[in-house]
């Protein structure tokens, strides 16, 4: 497999309108790499990349890009420069360079209207993503998810089903996810019954039960009380 920027398989040649740069990588070539640091942006004119990360010590695919589509702009915007995750060619690519000064530029030389709203979305992905980049409070997030559950009336939900999507939603491995269920089921805020809802259509199924009425509050208030005193 070659190397990352070998000079033999990464060509780079001006555009011929404006005064960027494009940039041919082979099929398996690595374009960056998650934590490494970034200055420059992507435009994906052919080919496809594919952008992953490492969660629980596990690659996980986050998307497979094709024409046209833009990525690597999060290390741009944020003040680290920090690539949060890892692209690779699964094709032979075609690349357009964009960096902090190409993307300032575009948003100076837009009509008034046009710059103000692209400002906005910079701002919204900067905050966005430096929240992000936070360790998540997946137990808190699961809790919210749980609690909207109930404030509309639905207190039995599928539990294999329920650890898959709060998996995919907070990009952690399923396990993870059922630990936190076993440690809300300890405190007596969910049931997680392994004998099937009543009724013939969901028996054999495992069921999580939500067992405390605004289970948002009371979680938040008990994690208050147990915070130590200064």
């Amino acid at each position: 497999m070659p190397l990352p920027g070998n000079q033999n398989t990464v060509v780079m040649k001006r555009v011929s309108q404006g005064s960027f740069l494009q940039r041919s990588v082979l099929k398996h070539n690595v374009i960056f790499t998650e934590g490494s640091r970034g200055d420059e942006a992507y435009l994906l004119v052919d080919g496809k990349v594919e952008i992953s990360g490492s969660v629980d010590g596990r690659k996980k695919v986050f998307a497979v890009l094709q024409p046209v589509a833009m990525f690597g702009e999060m290390a741009v915007f944020l003040e680290d420069h920090g690539r949060t995750a890892t692209a690779i060619a699964l094709e032979d690519c075609k690349l357009v360079v964009l960096n902090r000064d190409d993307l300032q530029g575009y948003i100076d030389s837009s009509p008034p209207a046009i710059a103000a709203m692209l400002n906005t979305m910079v701002m919204r992905l900067k905050n966005t993503t430096k929240k992000a980049l936070r360790a998540p409070n997946v137990p808190l997030g699961i809790v919210r998810v749980l609690d909207l559950f109930e404030s509309n009336g639905v207190t039995e939900i599928g539990y294999d089903q329920a650890v898959r999507q709060l998996s995919d939603t907070f990009v952690c491995s399923p396990l993870t996810i059922e630990g936190y269920f076993q440690g809300l089921a300890t405190k007596g805020h969910v049931l997680i019954d392994s004998s099937g809802a009543s009724g013939p259509a969901t028996s054999g199924r495992r069921v999580l039960r939500i067992l405390t009425p605004q289970l948002l509050h009371v979680v938040l208030n008990s994690a208050k009380t147990e915070e130590p005193q200064s």
